[in-house]
């Protein structure tokens, strides 16, 4: 697929059409071709008021978007030798290796299929920004599920369970590892963060739009970064606030060089990309959680993993498509109760050549 002016002019009036009929708020979207920035689109406002257009450089709420990026670190020190697959959790973090979790493998933790899918118990969400507290946390816990047996979505807990073995393995804390391996590389120091600066909170940060939501509702995502503590701490696996250049230059980065820069090699690709279920453990129709290592892996006409990404809460995400070369981030700021189904996700997705997939 060619992404020239009249793909472009069809995404942008995609996104323009749903802030015109009050679907969204306000949005963004970057596409990569083959590793050049072919589309870098905002539409709509900052708030419910409609009085600020939103812009492409300001940053919003992703959550589990990040995942993708503590992926992609831990595929990193795989590749240089660091870390093996099957390397027992408890080898590199040997406070974890108790209460039957003394087997559980990295390649368990990439496919959500630890069994520590529950949060520890905490009295206030601060508590979730306090990384060695959490870390302890978890390292106390008992799997819910025997390991390896069923795949149950590791929600918060993938930031402690993935972004630990990362800090023990380099001896440094996670911010550090994203930004030496991922933000400094790919220039994306400005986009891209697990833990806002506030200065980039005062100038460039989007709150969501929670106007949609019914009189009363209490929303656990709203609340959680709405605590300040929490955004500017690191969860990984649900903190995340970065723009869609961001997600897409990630993205477009995994399947090529950008500007010189290639985050992983394809053969370390290849098995990210490997879909991981047990025979017993069936993919139910519209399952979103169909996971390779660490990434989803939406279906394609050729089967799961030519295509590859992670999702988020509130309606943003990432994708790559190997056979196409093309990588999209997306970003929304109005808060839906319909996850995963976002209705311009699967337009823009079938503009771009992508399966509908509820990512």
């Amino acid at each position: 697929m060619q992404i020239n002016t009249a793909k472009i002019r069809e995404l942008r009036q995609i996104m323009e059409d749903a802030v015109a009929d009050g679907s969204e708020c306000g949005c963004q979207l970057a596409v990569y071709d083959h590793g050049e920035l072919v589309a870098d689109l905002a539409a709509g406002f900052t708030a419910p008021d409609r009085k600020t257009p939103l812009l492409q450089n300001q940053v919003m709420p992703v959550f589990s978007v990040g995942k993708g990026m503590v992926a992609t670190i831990l595929h990193q020190l795989v590749q240089e030798g660091k870390l093996d697959y099957d390397t027992p959790v408890a080898e590199v973090w040997p406070e974890f290796g108790c209460r039957g979790k003394e087997q559980i493998r990295l390649r368990q933790v990439l496919a959500h299929r630890s069994g520590l899918y529950e949060l520890p118990p905490y009295k206030e969400l601060s508590e979730l920004a306090d990384w060695p507290l959490m870390c302890a946390r978890m390292a106390e816990m008992k799997p819910e599920t025997a390991p390896g047996t069923v795949c149950r979505y590791q929600s918060i807990t993938f930031a402690w369970l993935a972004g630990e073995i990362a800090c023990r393995v380099t001896g440094q804390a996670f911010p550090e590892l994203v930004q030496r391996r991922i933000s400094r590389p790919l220039e994306l120091e400005d986009d891209l963060f697990f833990g806002l600066p506030e200065d980039v909170e005062k100038e460039r940060f989007v709150l969501l739009d929670s106007s949609r939501l019914p009189r009363g509702t209490r929303y656990f995502l709203n609340e959680f970064i709405q605590t300040p503590e929490i955004r500017r701490g690191c969860v990984p696996s649900a903190n995340g606030i970065m723009n869609a250049r961001a997600i897409a230059r990630h993205y477009a980065a995994l399947l090529g060089p950008v500007a010189g820069v290639q985050l992983l090699r394809p053969e370390t690709l290849d098995q990210a990309t490997t879909l991981c279920r047990a025979p017993d453990d069936p993919i139910a129709p519209g399952d979103w959680a169909v996971f390779g290592l660490g990434y989803v892996l939406p279906e394609t006409e050729t089967g799961r993993g030519p295509v590859f990404g992670h999702g988020g809460a509130c309606g943003a995400e990432g994708l790559a498509d190997r056979r196409s070369g093309i990588a999209y981030g997306f970003t929304r700021n109005r808060i839906q109760l319909n996850n995963p189904g976002f209705p311009i996700r699967n337009r823009l997705r079938r503009a771009l050549g992508f399966p509908e997939f509820p990512l």
